[in-house]
């Protein structure tokens, strides 16, 4: 059994062609294949992703703190 991963963009008609690797693991006659698709999601918005995470920890116990004061700490543990 051989196992080979690609990415592919559908087209609009929904017909693939799929071209095998020339190898020893893949021999020429009848075979089953098994296809799933896992669709890629797309990001609609205009604002870049780490964006919405901005300011999310401020109310953390451990990371709500001055960035200086947490560095402090974390050098004192050692």
């Amino acid at each position: 059994m051989t196992t080979i991963q690609q990415t592919i963009e559908i087209p609009p008609d929904h017909r693939l062609r799929l071209d095998l690797p020339i190898s020893s693991d893949i021999p020429a006659g009848r075979a089953e294949i098994r296809i799933t698709i896992t669709p890629h999601t797309k990001i609609t918005t205009k604002r870049k992703p780490f964006e919405g995470l901005a300011g999310s920890l401020k109310n953390s116990p451990i990371f709500g703190c001055d960035g200086m004061e947490l560095q402090r700490r974390i050098r004192d543990e050692w």
